[in-house]
């Protein structure tokens, strides 16, 4: 790809374009480009784990060779570095710094009249920096990327549920297992009799467990396949899974699955080998040690306390999410059109203008660089009189006229950009983050400089205007001081068009003929604006549809585990519950009886999960705007949610105590 309009296509898109024949040579036009580009490579399909996935690679050299493309502070290209093996990376970096202060110190010295010393001290920096290809997706906390990078956040709190999650199964296996035992005690204490040693009982046990777990291994990898549609529609991910992509996956898996097997069969082999000949041969029913189940309720409070953490977790994360969603942004968002690529209407976007703007359902329309929820620039700016050591890095939009209307933006002093004045088109319009954060007290009589705008230092920009803070990113962070500036001609963004209500249809169907009798080229793409600010939260939405589902796989765990539990516990006491029979105790006085034991472990469950409050508290710290947790509140949730699974527990309870409290005592005491 050397020479100017040369383009190299994916596998897709080759075939897409040309069919069967051969594409090298072939030619395409890329759009506004008057000229033709020429094929000359095809290369395989991105793969899905990529940080970026293209369709097609073009030259470099077919962008104009002008000033801006040239610049050594041009930051609107990524730049590739393929390092030797056993290079050091700090001392390349290094290196890179020098170019730095060869080619952009003078840029520096010539734009704001002082040196690149003078620049840093002010509390500005400029450089590059390397970044392994492996970290751009989780690790790279770069502010533009070529795709929205991943939360690693989140990939570490369902790697940690889904841990926690196996952990739970595995003891319930162990639970139930043990409350199985007086089922196989004959036939351990036969085993015995006949010659078999505990060893040999033990590795009876563990084998019949790791069957058990690989043939729970080969369900796993079924469900998986048949679940993952679902699951990637649930995340907007395009997840695959396959056993065989790589030679250590199944291997790996099985040894896992091996492990899961010793690791929740080893304490129930351990019991069953552990009974006596003589204790299980003198009665049928009975299962030898009775024991008082000590470390199965540790086990069932540790269940119930993974329970209470992840219910907690969901409903913070419902919680926050339904704050986010219903906070105002300070703008307009709803019934607003945002008309992609206007810029592709050239010259004629203002005839599109004052020809959409004829509908009665159109209220106003404006040109702007970018949308709220659709990134910005970021731009260096000063403020006249204090000299270049208070240099700034503002947030920047161009927009046309009309910007504020079309957002209803809340004007708090002076006037948007106005068509009977026309050297607004040289001011600037600010947002009141950029006063307090540059300690403005009369921004109508404040102007700035802004290098890269203008470049000439004796021309400042007045401030005109001070709009209302709004929200132009994610609620995660901050507001952060913003300035607006003219668009003088059609620059590449988008065309945002506030309708009124209802409509709709017949709307844009108006606008998007107006659009095709301008251009036959482009084709009318639209969005609406709620939609993308709603999509600013998709991370959030996707970890507490996630969690709820964790919630609802962990309950019906714990469920099955303390069911164990109350199997092995009526096991156990029987003989017990026959004797309170017959002595006149009630069914309710039995259920009662094990109710309270379970509610005294949830009791302590709930004490156990109160350090999950950090947790929680550190998670709504990496948002500027969240709910009010405090530990009144958490206590209000950890009290619902514990009211919740003592519910779900208390039933299950119930069930199973109720079936065998019915149970004739005469049954129970027969062999006594």
């Amino acid at each position: 790809m050397k020479e100017p309009r040369s383009i190299v296509l994916t596998e897709e898109y080759a075939k897409k374009y040309f069919g069967e024949e051969d594409p090298i040579g072939q030619s395409l036009k890329i759009e506004q480009d008057t000229n033709v580009s020429v094929v000359t490579g095809v290369m395989q399909n991105f793969p899905e784990n990529s940080h970026f996935h293209a369709k097609m690679l073009g030259s470099i050299n077919t962008l104009p060779q002008n000033e801006d493309n040239l610049s050594w502070v041009n930051q609107n290209f990524y730049t590739y570095v393929v390092l030797a093996e056993g290079t050091d990376v700090e001392a390349f970096e290094a290196g890179l710094y020098e170019m730095v202060v060869k080619y952009v110190g003078p840029i520096v010295q010539q734009a704001m009249g002082i040196d690149l010393d003078q620049f840093e001290a002010a509390g500005n920096s400029y450089g590059y920096r390397l970044i392994p290809l492996t970290d751009l997706h989780l690790r790279s906390n770069l502010r533009f990327n070529i795709e929205p990078p991943g939360n690693p956040l989140y990939v570490y709190l369902f790697l940690v549920a889904a841990i926690l999650i196996l952990v739970i199964a595995g003891i319930n296996f162990m639970n139930l297992a043990t409350a199985q035992s007086s089922s196989r005690s004959q036939e351990v204490g036969l085993r015995k009799v006949v010659g078999s040693s505990k060893p040999q009982l033990i590795a009876q046990f563990l084998t019949e467990s790791v069957i058990l777990s690989l043939l729970a291994l080969v369900v796993a990898i079924i469900l998986v396949n048949i679940l993952m549609p679902g699951y990637n529609n649930l995340i907007q991910k395009n997840l695959n899974f396959n056993v065989f992509d790589r030679s250590w996956i199944l291997p790996l898996l099985v040894v896992f699955a091996i492990f899961i097997g010793i690791f929740s069969g080893g304490y129930p082999a351990f019991v069953l080998a552990s009974f006596r000949p003589t204790a299980v041969l003198s009665s049928s029913k009975s299962s030898g040690r009775a024991g008082k189940g000590t470390l199965r309720k540790i086990l069932i409070v540790m269940q119930f306390t993974t329970t209470v953490v992840i219910l907690l977790g969901t409903v913070v994360v419902k919680r926050q999410l339904t704050f986010m969603q219903k906070k105002d942004p300070g703008f307009e968002r709803e019934d607003v059109l945002v008309v992609h690529r206007s810029d592709a209407l050239g010259e004629s976007i203002d005839a599109f203008k004052q020809e959409i703007s004829q509908h009665s359902n159109v209220m106003v329309a404006a040109n702007s660089t970018h949308i709220p929820s659709g990134g910005f620039m970021g731009n260096a700016h000063w403020l006249e009189g204090r000299g270049t050591d208070d240099i700034y890095t503002l947030a920047m939009y161009r927009t046309s006229y009309d910007f504020d209307e079309a957002l209803d933006l809340e004007l708090v002093q002076g006037r948007f950009f106005s068509r009977d004045m026309p050297t607004d088109s040289f001011g600037v319009v600010v947002n009141e983050a950029t006063l307090k954060v540059l300690g403005i007290d009369d921004p109508l009589n404040t102007r700035f400089f802004q290098p890269s705008y203008r470049g000439d230092p004796d021309e400042f920009m007045p401030i005109i205007g001070v709009v209302k803070d709004f929200h132009f990113e994610s609620m995660a962070n901050e507001i952060k001081p913003m300035a607006i500036h003219f668009m003088e001609g059609n620059q590449p963004g988008q065309l945002i068009v506030k309708l009124g209500d209802g409509q709709r249809k017949e709307t844009i169907s108006f606008i998007q003929d107006k659009w095709e009798a301008l251009t036959s080229e482009y084709p009318f793409e639209y969005t609406w604006l709620d939609e993308e600010f709603s999509a600013m939260f998709e991370d959030e939405r996707n970890t507490g549809q996630l969690l709820g589902i964790f919630s609802f796989l962990s309950i019906v765990i714990t469920c099955l585990g303390l069911l164990g539990l109350i199997s092995y516990a009526t096991s156990q006491r029987r003989k017990e519950i026959g004797i309170r029979k017959i002595m006149g105790a009630s069914i309710k006085v039995v259920m009662t009886l094990f109710s309270k034991e379970t509610s005294i472990l949830l009791g302590i469950s709930a004490l156990l999960s109160l350090p999950a409050y950090f947790g929680v508290k550190a998670w709504l710290q990496k948002f500027a705007y969240h709910i009010d947790f405090q530990w009144g509140f958490y206590f209000l949730v950890l009290a619902m949610v514990s009211l919740f699974v003592l519910l779900v527990a208390l039933l299950t309870v119930s069930f199973h105590t109720y079936r065998v409290a019915s149970a004739n005592p005469v049954d129970s005491l027969r062999y006594e």
